[in-house]
């Protein structure tokens, strides 16, 4: 790997196998559809991600799926394998080696935010100019974004943490505060998980992506 601009974004992301994405948001309006919709939000983050003029990794999960990846996605993308047993230990992981590569302020982004926009990774480098940590809060609870500063990364923020639940985000909070680290806030935005979620956005965002 070569971080050329010393800072990277790193888009966390599964293989587009049906019946493997947004499998909450599929038991109310099949696999099909939800899979096309995963599809459509992984494009809005890569538009973002292209528009800010940073670099950036393609973080895959599983790990053994590089060949579907790429064939989605193309070849103009670097990729990185997701490694770890649990959410946490991949997202630790692929800080790590981001870190261990060159680069000096990473952030990791999901794909579950379509209200996503290149100056939200302006604005999260911009933060850990000045701040060890920036986050971007999720409206149910987590996150969607998540970057450090070389120096500050701080790995123990993804150990003993309640992965899927409503307080993950002010978990995460408490432990910067803890463990002495600045913390920058970014705009909270909509994920998409469930049905819930996505009429919650259809009625903020119009058009928007629709189910059917």
């Amino acid at each position: 790997m070569n971080f050329k601009n010393r800072q990277t974004i790193l888009v966390f992301l599964r293989a587009p196998e049906k019946g493997r994405v947004k499998t909450r948001l599929a038991r109310d309006i099949g696999e099909e559809k939800a899979l096309a919709l995963y599809k459509e939000f992984v494009g809005f983050t890569l538009s973002a991600v292209k528009n800010s003029g940073m670099d950036h990794w393609i973080c895959f999960y599983p790990e053994d799926k590089p060949g579907l990846l790429s064939n989605w996605l193309g070849k103009d993308h670097m990729y990185m394998p997701q490694t770890g047993d649990d959410l946490g230990q991949r997202m630790e992981n692929s800080l790590a080696r981001a870190f261990d590569q060159g680069a000096e302020k990473v952030v990791l982004v999901g794909t579950d935010i379509p209200d996503i926009r290149a100056e939200h990774f302006v604005q999260a480098f911009d933060l850990l100019s000045h701040r060890d940590v920036v986050l971007g809060p999720s409206l149910d609870g987590g996150y969607w974004l998540i970057g450090f500063q070389r120096q500050r990364f701080y790995p123990a923020l993804f150990h003993r943490m309640n992965w899927g639940t409503d307080i993950v985000c002010k978990e995460t909070i408490q432990k910067c505060e803890s463990a002495g680290l600045s913390l920058g806030i970014l705009p909270a935005l909509q994920d998409i998980d469930t049905l819930a979620d996505l009429l919650a956005f259809q009625k903020n965002n119009i058009p928007s992506p629709m189910p059917g």
